[in-house]
C-alpha cells in the first residue's frame, strides 16, 4: 500500500515537468519569432514569401486579413526550413509519396501533378482563336509541352494517379480549329522517353528535351534544317537542385546538370543581339552565366522571364517571328536563331504593352504559342494580352 501514493506522486511529478518543458518549449518558440527579422525570399523554396499585411478595416471586416496574416505567420515561422524537411521526412516514413502537387517517383524523379482545364483555358483559346481571325495572312501555330508526368508515368510512384494530358491537349486542339497549326510535341517526347528529356528535381524539360521539341516544330514550321550548323551540348553546371525539390522537400541533396547547345565549330554560331525591351538592356548571348551561382540555375537561359524580348540574328533570313510563352520556351528559342533575321518573345505574365501594335510594327511572318501544358492551362494572362491589347 505504501508504493501506490509514491507511484501517484512521481506521476504528478512527471506531468508537471511535461507541462512545464511544454510550456517552456512554446515560449522559446515564442520569442524566437518574435525576436527574428522576416525575410523577403526563400532561397531553398525559390520563392518570395509573405510580407506583414498592413492592418485596414475592410481588411477585417472582409476576413481578407486574417487570411494574409495566417499566410504571414507560416511564410516568416523561425526554423521554418527545418521543420518542413521534418514533415517530408515523417510522411516519407508512413509511406506517403506525395507533397505539395508534386510526387516522389522512381529513380530521383519528381513529377508535377497535371493540372485540370478549366473557365481560364476556354477563355485562353477564345483570345487566340480571336487573334488569329484578325490576322488571316499570317500562319499561327500551337506547341504545348507535355509534363513529365504525362511522357514519364512510368516514373510516377505505386498506386499515383494523375489526368490525362493526352486528352486535354486533344480537346484543345479541336477547340483552336484550322486557324491554328497544331504541332505535337507529345508524339516526339514519346519516341524518346528513355532519354533524359525532364529535369528530376525541377518541372521544367531539359535542353535535350527542348531539342526533340525544336525538331518538331521545324517540321511544322517548314524550316529548311539543311541548313544549319551542326549542334552539341555542354554541360554548364552540375550543381542544380530545381523549384519540384523546393516545392515538395523531397531530393534535396540531388544534384543535376544543365546543359546548353552550341555550334561544333564556333565560326558556324549565329551572332545575336538580344535586347530587353523594358529594362533597356541589351546583350549578345542568350544565356546568363551569373544565374549559376543561384538557387534557380535554369534562369541561364535569358536570365529567366521578361515582358517582352527581341532578338536580331546574323542568319541568312529576313522572317519574322513571335513568340508568346512561358519558360519552357527559353531553353528552345536559341535552336530557332539559325532561321530568323527577329525573334521577338512575350512572356504575358509581364507584359504591359498593346500587342496589336506589336503586330502593326515588326510585320511577323509568324506566330508560335510555346507553353507547357500545365502553365497554358492555368496562366490567366493570356486572354487579356491578346484580347485587349493589353495586359489587365
Amino acid at each position: 500500500m505504501s508504493q501506490r501514493p509514491k507511484k501517484k506522486q512521481r506521476q504528478k511529478r512527471s506531468r508537471k515537468i511535461m507541462a512545464l518543458l511544454f510550456i517552456g518549449v512554446t515560449a522559446l518558440i515564442c520569442l524566437v519569432n518574435f525576436i527574428s527579422k522576416d525575410k523577403e525570399s526563400s532561397e531553398k523554396e525559390n520563392r518570395m514569401l509573405t510580407q506583414k499585411p498592413a492592418v485596414t478595416w475592410s481588411g477585417i471586416e472582409s476576413g481578407r486579413f486574417m487570411s494574409q496574416y495566417e499566410s504571414y505567420k507560416s511564410d516568416q515561422f523561425a526554423g521554418r526550413d527545418l521543420w518542413v524537411s521534418l514533415k517530408t521526412s515523417v510522411d516519407l516514413l508512413s509511406g506517403k509519396r506525395e507533397s505539395n502537387g508534386v510526387f516522389k517517383g522512381k529513380d530521383h524523379y519528381l513529377l508535377e501533378e497535371i493540372k485540370t482545364p478549366g473557365e481560364q483555358t476556354e477563355k485562353n483559346l477564345e483570345a487566340i482563336r480571336a487573334f488569329a481571325g484578325r490576322y488571316p495572312e499570317i500562319p499561327f501555330y500551337m506547341a504545348l509541352a507535355p509534363n513529365a508526368a504525362n511522357i514519364l508515368s512510368d516514373k510516377l510512384p505505386l498506386l499515383a494517379v494523375t489526368k490525362d494530358q493526352g486528352k486535354q491537349f486533344q480537346k484543345i486542339r479541336e477547340s483552336l480549329g484550322s486557324d491554328v497549326t497544331w504541332v505535337d510535341l507529345q508524339k516526339a517526347l514519346e519516341s524518346h522517353k528513355e532519354e533524359d528529356l525532364y529535369y528530376r528535381t525541377d518541372h521544367h524539360w531539359t535542353s535535350q528535351g527542348a531539342y526533340y521539341g525544336y525538331e518538331a516544330l521545324a517540321a511544322a514550321m517548314k524550316l529548311d534544317t539543311s541548313k544549319a550548323p551542326g549542334m552539341k551540348p555542354y554541360a554548364v553546371t552540375g550543381d542544380f537542385n530545381g523549384a519540384l525539390s523546393s516545392t515538395s522537400g523531397y531530393e534535396g541533396g540531388y544534384r543535376e546538370p544543365i546543359y546548353v547547345y552550341g555550334t561544333e565549330d564556333p565560326a558556324d554560331q549565329v551572332q545575336v543581339v538580344v535586347n530587353y525591351t523594358d529594362e533597356q538592356r541589351k546583350t549578345a548571348t542568350f544565356y546568363d552565366p551569373s544565374k549559376l551561382d543561384e538557387k534557380d540555375k535554369y534562369a541561364v537561359f535569358f536570365g529567366g522571364n521578361y515582358g517582352k524580348i527581341d532578338i536580331r540574328t546574323t542568319a541568312d533570313s529576313t522572317a519574322r517571328l513571335l513568340v508568346f510563352k512561358d519558360s519552357y520556351a527559353n531553353c528552345l528559342v536559341p535552336f530557332l536563331a539559325p532561321y530568323y533575321r527577329e525573334i521577338v518573345m512575350i512572356d504575358p505574365r509581364y507584359y504591359y504593352g498593346d500587342i496589336d501594335q506589336e503586330m502593326s510594327d515588326y510585320s511577323f511572318d509568324q506566330v508560335l504559342f510555346l507553353y507547357n501544358g500545365n502553365t497554358f492551362v492555368e496562366d490567366n494572362s493570356i486572354s487579356g494580352v491578346l484580347s485587349d491589347g493589353t495586359a489587365e
